[in-house]
């Protein structure tokens, strides 16, 4: 009887946190604020889903998954999946709320599996509760790293996007800047191009870098350090060695770009070459199935006649 209820109340408890976890609320005003001033935000994407989603999360749980990531995460991981979320797109406190809702589900597993063995008549014992304790603790534990996983899945998505997005800018920039246009004025003009989710990035920080007097190699280097892309951070110091002079700038650019399309395309040889050794290995084990196929029968009747 004790199990059963223990059983119901872990049950009721992973329900509730749930519940609570999807439940929907009025977004804070300095969310919203920090949301319209916060780098690297498509125009597409719209602000009240995913400030309501992120106020939704429900404290509780937010507390809980940024206390398991503080515990889980050394500093340099954590600053890591910040810039991570910032690439994908995704709300810290959104992402706090998965990694509550993950540990709990996961925690909350081996009692299901638990009770349902002691329903279905299963013999259940006090060795079978301390294992079912350590599966539920070692699951938790497990289940709380799948949201950062997801994450750096997306994030390592959309920073290759993002960085032949930065190629192409680049290449649009040198074209402007040898059209007669000033470097400010060909940074912008290449920025608005498209609405790429890439582009309105780097249109944003262009844009607030021209409203608060900065110039635009900082604005860079900050949306780099922002969003985890070295390349943007070593663009700006490298451009800054160039000085003032747009010819200068301009090859500075160029060479960028033609370095940032070798490394792509090397990372894309790269990749082909790994799949095609994967494939070997089906081909090896098809080819030795067909041998087998082949040598089978005579050996089957050659050890017949030998008998």
């Amino acid at each position: 009887m004790t199990l059963f209820v223990l059983i119901g109340g872990t049950a009721g408890l992973g329900l509730i946190a749930i519940t609570a976890g999807f439940t929907r609320s009025r977004a804070p005003l300095s969310a919203v604020i920090g949301w319209y001033q916060s780098a690297g935000r498509a125009r597409t994407t719209d602000p009240s889903t995913t400030l309501a989603g992120a106020a939704g999360a429900g404290a509780p749980l937010q507390a809980i998954g940024e206390l398991l990531g503080a515990r889980l995460l050394s500093p340099a991981s954590r600053s890591r999946l910040r810039q991570d979320l910032n690439m994908a797109g995704r709300d810290q406190s959104v992402h706090a709320t998965a990694i509550a809702l993950s540990a709990i589900g996961g925690a909350t597993l081996p009692f299901l599996l638990f009770g349902t063995t002691g329903l279905l008549g299963g013999s259940v014992g006090g060795a079978s509760l301390e294992i079912a304790v350590l599966a539920s603790v070692g699951l938790g534990l497990a289940a709380a790293l799948v949201p950062g996983l997801q994450v750096r899945r997306a994030a390592v998505a959309a920073r290759a996007a993002f960085l032949h997005s930065l190629a192409c800018w680049l290449e649009l920039v040198a074209l402007a800047q040898a059209g007669g246009m000033g470097i400010e004025g060909a940074l912008e003009a290449a920025s608005a191009v498209t609405d790429e989710p890439s582009f309105v990035r780097l249109r944003s920080a262009l844009s607030r870098a021209r409203r608060a007097g900065r110039s635009p190699w900082e604005a860079l280097a900050g949306l780099g350090s922002l969003l985890g892309v070295g390349e943007l951070e070593e663009l700006s110091a490298s451009v800054g060695l160039a000085g003032t002079e747009g010819a200068r700038i301009r090859s500075s650019l160029t060479a960028k770009s033609a370095s940032l399309r070798r490394r792509q395309t090397a990372e894309a040889e790269s990749r082909a070459n790994a799949t095609t050794e994967r494939l070997f290995l089906p081909a090896i084990v098809l080819m030795v199935g067909f041998m087998v196929f082949l040598v089978y029968p005579a050996a089957a009747t050659l050890s017949h006649v030998l008998r």
